[in-house]
């Protein structure tokens, strides 16, 4: 086998990897950001706390509130301290995942049916995400409300 064909082979098995291991990590965050809404339905906090980085630069904006660090994990224990688990049906689409190293960035359209009262809330949201000791934390979520037409 002549030189060229050992580096094309190289080559295509290097991308292949690259590729693999690029859609490996799209998985586990979208697992984590699963799991992080699974939690935060059915009202385990503890499961919730599990799916984020505890960072100081944290964050959390929606509705207009933005909270970062410490004021962060105090309004999360105030809120949690009354929440009640939800049926929800949880519909994710338009996922735009860009991995950079260890840490991503991510945006997505959610739809939220609850099954109680047939409610229905649409929102665009981001996260920014770091992976720490090999895996996908949520460091900031930012939830934006479906525009009107």
């Amino acid at each position: 086998m002549n030189m060229i064909k050992r580096l094309l082979i190289l080559v295509i098995i290097l991308l292949g990897n690259f590729a693999f291991a690029q859609s490996a990590d799209e998985k586990a965050i979208k697992k984590t950001i699963e799991g992080e809404k699974a939690a935060a339905d059915a009202a385990d906090y503890k499961t919730y706390l599990a799916h984020w980085a505890k960072v100081p630069h944290a964050s959390f904006l929606y509705a207009g509130g933005l909270f970062v660090g410490e004021a962060l994990w105090k309004k999360m224990d105030e809120v949690w301290a009354t929440r009640k688990p939800r049926k929800v049906n949880n519909i994710r689409s338009e996922w735009n995942i860009r991995v950079n190293g260890a840490s991503a960035f991510v945006t997505f359209f959610q739809r939220q049916e609850t099954v109680e009262n047939n409610g229905i809330i649409e929102s665009y949201e981001e996260r920014y995400m770091e992976k720490i000791n090999s895996e996908w934390k949520i460091v900031n979520v930012t939830v934006w409300g479906k525009p009107t037409k």
